[in-house]
């Protein structure tokens, strides 16, 4: 941030000297919130406040340090709004420091509404996430309504182009049999993945490893197939996440008839079916929507490439 608004040095400065702790990442430390405030926040409206006082003193006489501080944070807020990022924010596990940290990002924002300053929060739909974030002010978008297939074929299309220019063994077998992948190949691998750019890279690194053990297939077309086998590796998120409500009355049978569905099907719907009251069949949901989706009352699953099944269903 002080990279970008020079302004904010200062501030962030007095800040730390005023409370050495807000440096501090053991149990001696503040929390996450209070980071935020202390080294975020506070110093962003400051420098927001103090832009045209900058000018100002930078033009009655200050240092030409000061001159060219002021002008560089003139420009940069005249760029806003800037942009904070907070990635996977569902893997940080004191969930009551979560909720302080949105609770405050939110009071915030109440507090300065004009502030040039936006926050953007990815994380897989957790319930202590999800319902302090349900709320005016805020834009939530699931990211399962956008298909990213065409992104995951773009991405595709630019590895396999790039190792072809470098791989005499693929450029060899592109002269005798043309094209590879094919088209049909590049399909079935875009619809393997899933929309996981994650599982994409590790699917390419599979298919193009040229340390392959004794006995493994020795060439990137041989090992082509074998990729469509893999899997995403989410058994473990699965694994968790149901664990969360398995104690829960119903709990196999909700799951199971999930895993049994081939369409969508409301709450109320699913509850009708196992003859028990749709507040149950929520109340089982509830802590699952990382890998549910209950987008109002009818029942998705998240991740495509791997299908709810009675491998993630306890004995």
């Amino acid at each position: 941030m002080a990279a970008m608004i020079p302004e904010t040095e200062h501030f962030v400065r007095v800040a730390v000297k005023a409370n050495p702790a807000l440096l501090r990442q053991d149990e001696a430390g503040v929390s996450l919130q209070s980071r935020m405030e202390s080294l975020v926040y506070a110093p962003f409206k400051a420098a927001v406040q103090r832009g045209t006082g900058v000018r100002t003193s930078a033009r009655s006489g200050g240092s030409p340090e000061e001159a060219v501080q002021g002008i560089t944070t003139l420009v940069a807020l005249a760029r806003g709004p800037f942009l904070i990022v907070l990635d996977g924010l569902d893997e940080c596990d004191n969930k009551d420091e979560v909720q302080e940290l949105i609770e405050g990002m939110l009071a915030f924002f109440d507090d300065n509404p004009f502030i040039p300053l936006r926050v953007f929060i990815t994380s897989r739909v957790e319930q202590h996430i999800k319902s302090h974030l349900d709320v005016p002010g805020v834009r939530l978008d699931n990211l399962v309504d956008h298909c990213s297939d065409a992104d995951i074929a773009t991405f595709l299309d630019v590895l396999f182009k790039n190792e072809t220019r470098r791989n005499p063994v693929i450029r060899a077998y592109i002269s005798e049999h043309g094209e590879w992948p094919s088209r049909n190949d590049k399909q079935k691998l875009v619809q393997h993945i899933g929309g996981s750019f994650i599982f994409a890279s590790t699917v390419f690194k599979f298919i193009m490893d040229s340390t392959a053990e004794r006995g493994s297939p020795a060439t990137p077309m041989d090992r082509l197939p074998l990729a469509l086998k893999m899997n995403p590796g989410l058994d473990g998120l699965y694994a968790q996440t149901l664990a969360r409500s398995q104690h829960l009355p119903h709990f196999l049978d909700v799951i199971s008839t999930i895993a049994l569905l081939k369409a969508p099907l409301p709450t109320s719907g699913i509850a009708e079916l196992l003859g028990v009251s749709t507040y149950k069949v929520v109340n089982v949901l509830v802590n699952l929507q990382a890998i549910i989706q209950v987008p109002g009352q009818t029942i998705y699953r998240s991740h495509s490439s791997t299908p709810l099944s009675a491998t993630f269903l306890p004995p």
